[in-house]
């Protein structure tokens, strides 16, 4: 419109005016919907890890980093600082040391005299200070040659000795729970295995044999992970959670069970709360962590806890992606009322309160926090209200840990979990068969098992394979011994 049609309008009809405002109303009103539905899109692809269920993974380099408190002083430099205690390598006790060189003064700082022991009053204190350089040996592999001889009976047959079953792989129980650990805790794949072996080692094997060995591996731990599945239905407290994995473009899920002793893996085809009764049986007596999906309330009827992280990054997002009033102040009423509980949780978990007075110190908080879910539980901003009602519809299972010893108030034990399997499916994309699940789900199990106990994954899987070569029963990871 130019200026001269303006003023034609402006000083013209009335009706006209009035038309021509009731248009310009009705766009400015579709503009802003569109704005605001646009700002809502940018708000929601803009979601990082902190106010969503997306992993910290997908942040990625390019994430803003998370604010922090000032420095107390700008003229700090980067690194220790004056007075700082350092942390430094234990020496090793001079008993195990392989070699030892003893380093004597030539010339005396002070005056520059040489420095003979018993000439011209010089001898030595008796003071040592001892510096010691950790190298690794040249790695040479150990080969075992089996010499099958050959006899001939009088009746004519010749007999050749048999080859012991510890031997018929070809390569030792070492070097198979090698690859294993490289496979199970730093994700190395197929090929990565074949070259570190030939790199270090200088042995020559094929993709096929690093294959054929995983799969001895798989079969050594059969056991140990049956027996773990057999005592999950019997803890009081496990923590559960879920991730997509991928079996030849087919989509699965892996699912994770985990106490303060042992973590459990299994690869399914199904999200559905049927894969925890395949795990757990029909009903599970003790108390069940997980975050709000249904599958896990479709399972278990009883105890529960609820993950305070899932809540609270769901609060964030809220505020992050709405721009009502309410959900500004639904989001800063939760979250502070959620810092106070939390607060009492840590002084708790230090030793400056009792159980009795967490549970009596938190009556007002959940009250508080009831009392805000109520009033947004009707309101007119969508996302508000959803979030007040996902909140009081799993209520009764939010605050168990406070109550319940052994109960933690996030899931955290089995994300963490989950965390080296979901960076495991980042750099293989899955596995092509049963077998790689079935692989996958018991190293998992194992490895993760065994660092929850402090024991060496290695040494476990070395002493798997050996009993299972040798017809043994596969050691344990529920009994106490190391």
């Amino acid at each position: 419109m130019t200026r001269e049609q303006a003023q034609g309008i402006a000083y013209g009809d009335r009706e006209i005016i009035v038309e021509v405002l009731l248009q310009l109303s009705e766009t400015v009103e579709r503009l802003t919907t569109k704005v605001h539905e646009l700002e809502r899109r940018i708000a929601v692809l803009t979601k990082d890890s902190s106010n969503s269920s997306k992993p910290p993974s997908s942040d990625g380099p390019t994430a803003k980093p998370k604010a922090r408190p000032p420095k107390k002083s700008r003229r700090r430099n980067p690194g220790g600082q004056l007075g700082h205690k350092g942390s430094n390598r234990e020496l090793i006790p001079v008993e195990e040391v392989d070699e030892v060189i003893p380093l004597t003064p030539e010339i005396c700082d002070a005056c520059g005299k040489p420095l003979v022991a018993g000439s011209n009053g010089c001898s030595a204190t008796g003071k040592f200070l001892r510096t010691q350089v950790v190298d690794i040996p040249e790695p040479r592999p150990v080969i075992t040659e089996y010499q099958r001889q050959s006899f001939r009976c009088s009746c004519g047959a010749e007999t050749w000795a048999k080859l012991p079953k510890v031997a018929r792989s070809g390569f030792g129980p070492r070097l198979t729970a090698f690859l294993g650990h490289l496979t199970g805790l730093h994700r190395i794949t197929r090929r990565g295995c074949q070259d570190i072996t030939r790199t270090f080692f200088n042995i020559d094997i094929s993709l096929g044999a690093v294959c054929k060995l995983h799969e001895h591996l798989s079969h050594s731990l059969e056991t140990t992970c049956h027996e773990i599945k057999e005592a999950l239905p019997k803890q009081e407290v496990l923590n559960a959670d879920e991730t997509g994995w991928n079996k030849q473009g087919e989509k699965r899920w892996l699912w994770v069970l985990v106490t303060p002793a042992v973590a459990f893996f299994h690869i399914a085809a199904s999200r559905g709360s049927k894969v925890l009764k395949d795990m757990l049986g029909d009903v599970f007596s003790g108390t069940l962590c997980s975050d709000m999906y249904s599958a896990y309330k479709a399972f278990h009827k009883g105890v529960r806890q609820f993950c305070w992280a899932h809540i609270i990054r769901g609060i964030k997002g809220v505020k992050h992606t709405c721009r009502s009033p309410d959900a500004v102040k639904f989001s800063k009423w939760m979250l502070s009322e959620t810092g106070r509980m939390f607060a009492l949780w840590h002084a708790f978990k230090r030793g400056d309160l009792d159980r009795q007075a967490l549970v009596l110190k938190s009556v007002p908080i959940r009250a508080r926090m009831h009392r805000c879910l109520q009033r947004y539980v009707d309101s007119s901003d969508y996302d508000v209200s959803k979030a007040a009602k996902s909140v009081l519809k799993h209520w009764d299972g939010l605050f168990t840990f406070l109550e319940v010893e052994g109960v933690e108030p996030t899931n955290n034990s089995a994300e963490r979990a989950l965390r080296p399997a979901v960076q495991w499916r980042k750099i293989c994309f899955g596995n092509q068969s049963e077998d790689g699940q079935t692989l996958t789900s018991r190293l998992l199990t194992v490895t993760r098992t065994c660092i929850l106990q402090n024991r060496n994954p290695f040494d476990f899987l070395v002493k798997s394979i050996v009993a299972y070569r040798r017809e043994l029963p596969g050691p344990s990871l529920l009994s106490p011994s190391r």
